[in-house]
């Protein structure tokens, strides 16, 4: 290049030279001060879903890998801050995989953002169960000791007690009292990090449970009647002792009926064959929801935890649900141009009953337990607009190529031996 032509030899940036002008072109992020490493590091924590940007961080260099700690596996599972709450796992391989044996995806839902994970502790194990970014599992062989892993810090909770079989929904509460918290056969069984056995509650709740969810640290449950429970651990080795928070019932417009602890009420919300509906609890842009299938239709309900009151809703604010046997994800359909606002997918609308929230397979022998996969399903979606449902796939579930749609129904309809 000729002088006049801009640049000159003597300016230009040599392939592979670390120098420019006698100065380091490579930022000295190592030579931070540790006070404003950690403050970083703490802001970019309390971001949603940070830990994956946090640990990203200790990745950096050696210096601030020493000045941000990595947490301890009590912590990374029962301290809040560090729960992945906003990441689900997403399988998108087939069963019988054969290659990259321990990769896994991982959707931000706030954002639409993918990632890929290695996770090499996932060969000798199968994973029973997610919930607040957190994996539950078991070891592969009888008698399948309970495991919860964080898949962003690698590290994980060990329970002496081993999985029950015939569970569906699972939960583990955070802070000083951790609980894995499981609902086998409508009731709710638990376990603390020194428990030898899981724990089933008895008196507390004594009605049929079919949803449970993670929210601000605590776990809820519903039951086929419309009412929200929240469990209270009073200690760390004991787990039969549940609070009764909430216990409104899903009544006709206009009428309000509360059972309150102790009575003796049976009455429930029946369809119109005499089935009790199931109802569906689901975090959402911080605010708990309950979903019920009331005369044909889906209603939304908001729990207010303070007061102890359930307030039908109109509009999701833009976002969207997914709803399913095992567990509901709420994303931001803005984020997602694949789905619509304002919409709850889930399967088979039309068959919705307490028999199909029932139906859960187990293997004859005494290995791992296998869901079903229920792929012959219809894809549904449903309009809060317009109260509206329409059939958006009848084919088999699992055919490829994968919708999100498709892909976000599965995490939440079943999940299978990974």
């Amino acid at each position: 290049m000729k002088e006049g032509d801009g640049w000159s030899s003597e300016r230009r940036w040599p392939h592979g030279s670390t120098k420019f002008g006698g100065l380091s072109i490579i930022p000295e992020w190592n030579s931070l001060p540790t006070e404003l490493v950690q403050v970083v590091a703490d802001r970019v924590l309390s971001t949603t879903g940070g830990v994956d940007a946090y640990m990203d961080m200790r990745a950096v260099c050696s210096t601030w890998r020493s000045a941000i700690a990595k947490p301890s596996p009590l912590a990374a599972v029962a301290g809040l801050r560090f729960r992945p709450r906003h990441w689900v796992m997403l399988d998108l391989q087939p069963d019988d995989r054969n290659d990259d044996d321990d990769a896994r995806l991982f959707l931000h839902v706030p954002t639409g953002r993918i990632r890929r994970l290695h996770l090499p502790v996932l060969r000798d194990n199968f994973v029973a169960g997610a919930t607040d970014g957190l994996l539950v599992r078991g070891d592969m062989y009888p008698p399948h000791l309970a495991r919860v892993l964080n898949p962003f810090t690698g590290d994980m909770l060990h329970f002496p007690a081993a999985l029950p079989r015939h569970f569906k929904h699972t939960s583990v509460k955070g802070g000083s009292h951790s609980t894995l918290v499981l609902l086998r056969w409508g009731s709710v069984v638990c376990a603390a990090p020194n428990s030898d056995f899981f724990t089933e509650t008895e008196e507390a709740v004594e009605t049929y449970l079919v949803s449970i969810v993670n929210y601000q640290g605590d776990v809820y449950c519903a039951d086929a009647r419309g009412c929200v429970f929240k469990l209270v651990a009073p200690a760390a080795d004991q787990c039969d002792d549940d609070e009764l928070l909430v216990i409104p019932e899903v009544s006709p417009p206009g009428v309000d009926v509360y059972a309150e602890e102790g009575d003796d009420d049976d009455d429930t919300k029946e369809g119109d064959d005499g089935s009790e509906m199931p109802s569906y609890l689901v975090e959402s842009a911080g605010e708990l929801l309950l979903v019920r299938y009331v005369d044909e239709t889906l209603k939304v309900f908001r729990v207010d935890v303070e007061h102890k009151l359930l307030e039908e809703v109109k509009s999701l604010g833009g976002r969207t649900l997914f709803l399913g046997q095992e567990r509901c994800v709420s994303v931001d359909a803005a984020k997602l141009p694949s789905v619509d606002g304002d919409c709850i997918y889930m399967l088979d609308f039309e068959n919705v009953s307490m028999s199909d929230s029932e139906d859960m397979s187990m293997s004859d022998s005494e290995d791992m337990p296998i869901l079903d996969s229920g792929d012959k399903c219809d894809m549904c979606v449903y309009n809060l607009r317009g109260d509206m449902v329409d059939i958006i796939y009848s084919k088999d579930f699992r055919a490829r190529p994968f919708s999100l749609v498709q892909v976000l129904l599965w995490y939440c309809d079943v999940l299978p031996k990974l």
